[in-house]
C-alpha cells in the first residue's frame, strides 16, 4: 500500500500556540530502543518528550495513529502527556537501521533499497561506485524506488568512498544540511523514463523528485514563517498521495548552505529559496538545468529577464494593480467619477506610479488629489468640489502607507456621513493595517486586488483548518495554506507531465485554498503567475471573492 513517511527533526513538531504567530521549537522523536513485554506481545518503551505529538511519534516509529491506541487505551482521553512512558507495537523496521551486509549470492549481493536510501548512500556503504551499480543493474536513470531490489557486484573494480562532486559545485557536509525525505512507493521495479510529445500525460503518472530550500535557521530560532510554508507543504504530499501523485521531496536549510549541483541536477524542481538574492544565488548554480519556483516573494519576478527556467508563484505586484484597474474601468458608469488619492512626499511611489499606468492603459479619465497627512484637516472641502451626489465617487487610493491611508479613511467618512456614495480601490496591503477599523473598508465597499485570499466559508479549507489542528496542534497562517497549493499544483503538474512539465504550465491553470494560479512566458523560458483574486467588502460586513 502506498504511504508516506516523514521523518525529520523539524518535521515531527510541536507548536505552541499565540495571539498571532507560533514559536517553533524542534523537538526530535528518537527512537527507542527499549523493549518490553506485555501480554505476549513485544513493545518499545517511548517517553514522551515536551512538544512532541501523536504525528511525530508514529511517523518515527513506523506505525499508525490506530495502532498507537490500540496499545495505549487511553491516550485518546488524556492525550501526550510530559515524561508519560507510552508503549510502540515493535516492528523489525523500527528497530536500529541494520547495515547493508546482505547475504551474497553468486557474484553480487541482493540489497532491497530503504526509504532513506538514494542510490549515492548505496553506493557509499557497499564501496563501489554509482556507475558500477547502475551498469550492472541495467538503469537508465540514477532514481530508486522504496522496496527496490538492486544486486550489487561483489567484484567490483576500483572501490570509490563516493563520487566525486561536479566541476564547479560546493558540497555541502551531510551532517550539516537539515533534510526531509518524503517517499511513498512501493514499487519493486523502475521504469526508464518515456519520451513524450509536449502536453502529452504520462499513463500512470511520472515519479517526481523536487528539492525544498528555505531559510529555516534550524540551529537558531526556527523562522516561523518557512516552517508554517514548510508545515503546509507536507499535507500537500500526503493528500496528492492519495490521489496516485508519486513524489520525493527533500528539503534543506539554506542556512546550513546551498545543497550541491549534484543534489539539485537530479530532480525535477527546485522550490525556493524566498528572498531575490538567495533565489539568484541558486539559478547561477543550477544555470537553467532545472526548473526553480520563487514561493513566496512577488519581489523575485524580475530574476526572469536574466535566468532560464524560472518560474514565479506569487503574482507581481504591477498585475495586482492592474487588475485592480481593470475591475475599476469593468464596474464604471456613465456618470460615475473617479478620484485618484496619492502622497505627497511618499516614501514609496510603487503602488502610485503602477497605479497610473494601469489606469493610462484603460484610458479612464480621473481628478487627482495629492495631499500629505498634516493637510488632512481641509482635505474634505476639496473633495466637495470633485465628488458628486449624484452620482458614483470611485476612489483609488494608491499609497501602501498605514498612516496615510487611516487619514483616507477618516475623510472619506466624513464624505459618506455627507450623503456621498463612494467606491473604494486599494492595494491589498491594506488588509494588515491594524490600526485602521475594519468596518470602515465595508462602509466605502472596499475593493483589492491579492494574489492570496482564505476563504473561511469553503468547506475543503475547513477541511484544511481541521487536518491542519489535529496534526500541528495550532492555526493554519496564509504560509501554511500558500505552501499546500504551491507543493500540490507543481508536484500534481510535473507528476503528470514528467520533466517536460513547464510547457503544460500555459494551458493547466489551478484554484488552490489560497492562491490560484494562472501562467504566461516570462523571461527565458520562464513562467510568471498572473492569477488574481478580487476581494469585495460589502456593506453587510461581509467579505468576499467577487472572482
Amino acid at each position: 500500500m502506498k504511504r508516506i513517511i516523514a521523518i525529520a527533526a523539524i518535521c515531527c513538531l510541536a507548536f505552541s500556540q499565540g495571539s498571532f504567530a507560533q514559536e517553533y521549537v524542534p523537538t526530535p522523536v528518537t527512537v527507542s530502543k527499549e523493549k518490553v513485554r506485555l501480554n505476549g506481545k513485544l513493545y518499545l518503551s517511548h517517553v514522551v518528550l515536551e512538544r512532541q505529538t501523536i504525528y511525530g511519534i508514529t511517523h518515527a516509529y513506523g506505525i499508525s495513529e490506530n495502532e498507537l491506541y490500540e496499545a495505549n487505551p487511553s491516550l485518546k482521553q488524556t492525550g501526550l502527556q510530559k515524561n508519560a512512558i507510552i508503549l510502540i507495537p515493535f516492528k523489525e523496521t523500527v528497530s536500529e537501521a541494520p547495515k547493508a551486509e546482505p547475504q551474497p549470492t553468486g557474484e553480487y549481493i541482493e540489497h532491497k533499497v530503504r526509504w532513506f536510501e538514494d542510490i549515492d548512500d548505496i553506493a557509499k556503504a557497499y564501496g563501489v561506485s554509482v556507475k558500477e551499480i547502475m551498469d550492472f543493474n541495467g538503469l537508465k536513470s540514477r532514481k530508486l524506488a522504496t522496496r527496490q531490489i538492486i544486486r550489487i557486484p561483489v567484484m567490483a573494480s576500483a572501490p570509490v568512498a563516493q563520487e566525486q562532486p561536479e566541476p564547479g559545485a560546493t558540497e555541502t557536509p551531510a551532517e550539516n544540511v537539515e533534510e526531509t525525505v518524503i517517499t511513498q512507493v512501493d514499487t519493486i521495479a523502475v521504469t526508464p523514463e518515456e519520451k513524450v510529445e509536449p502536453m502529452a500525460e504520462i499513463p500512470g503518472g511520472h515519479q517526481v523528485e523536487a528539492a525544498l530550500v528555505l531559510p529555516f535557521n534550524a540551529n537558531a530560532k526556527l523562522s516561523e514563517v518557512n516552517m508554517d510554508f514548510y508545515c503546509g507543504a507536507l499535507m500537500a504530499l500526503r493528500d496528492i498521495e492519495k490521489e496516485g501523485v508519486k513524489a520525493k521531496m527533500k528539503v534543506y536549510d539554506l542556512y546550513a548552505g546551498i545543497p550541491s549541483l549534484g543534489e539539485l541536477s537530479r530532480c525535477d524542481l527546485v522550490l525556493g529559496p524566498v528572498s531575490p538574492r538567495d533565489i539568484e544565488a541558486i539559478l547561477q548554480k543550477i544555470d537553467g538545468d532545472v526548473p526553480l519556483i520563487s514561493p513566496l516573494d512577488p519581489k523575485a519576478a524580475s530574476l526572469g529577464s536574466n535566468y532560464s527556467k524560472f518560474i514565479q508563484a506569487p503574482t507581481p505586484a504591477d498585475r495586482q494593480y492592474s487588475d485592480l484597474v481593470k475591475w475599476l474601468s469593468e464596474e464604471k458608469g456613465g456618470n460615475d467619477r473617479i478620484i485618484l488619492i496619492t502622497e505627497k512626499n511618499a516614501k514609496s511611489t510603487t503602488a502610485s506610479v503602477a497605479i497610473r499606468n494601469a489606469m493610462a492603459a484603460e484610458n479612464l479619465n480621473y481628478d487627482i488629489l495629492n495631499y500629505a497627512i498634516v493637510e488632512g484637516r481641509g482635505i474634505p472641502a476639496i473633495l466637495n468640489n470633485k465628488m458628486g451626489k449624484d452620482a458614483v465617487n470611485r476612489v483609488v487610493v494608491a499609497s501602501e502607507s498605514e498612516a496615510f491611508m487611516g487619514d483616507v479613511m477618516r475623510n472619506l467618512q466624513i464624505m459618506m456621513g455627507k450623503g456621498y456614495q463612494v467606491v473604494m480601490y486599494a492595494p491589498s496591503k491594506v488588509r494588515k493595517f491594524e490600526t485602521i477599523e475594519g468596518s470602515t473598508y465595508h462602509q466605502a465597499s472596499l475593493h483589492l486586488c491579492s494574489s492570496y485570499y482564505v476563504d473561511y466559508n469553503d468547506e475543503a479549507v475547513n477541511r484544511f483548518v481541521l487536518s491542519y489542528r489535529a496534526l500541528y496542534n495550532t492555526e493554519p497562517s496564509q504560509f501554511a495554506f500558500q505552501g499546500y497549493d504551491t507543493v500540490r499544483y507543481f508536484l500534481s503538474l510535473a507528476s503528470r507531465y514528467g520533466k517536460r512539465w513547464p510547457e503544460a504550465l500555459g494551458n493547466k491553470s489551478g484554484a488552490g485554498l489560497h492562491t490560484d494560479f494562472l501562467f504566461t512566458p516570462a523571461g527565458k523560458d520562464g513562467y510568471a503567475n498572473t492569477a488574481v483574486r478580487r476581494i469585495l467588502y460589502k456593506q453587510d460586513y461581509s467579505t468576499v471573492i467577487a472572482r
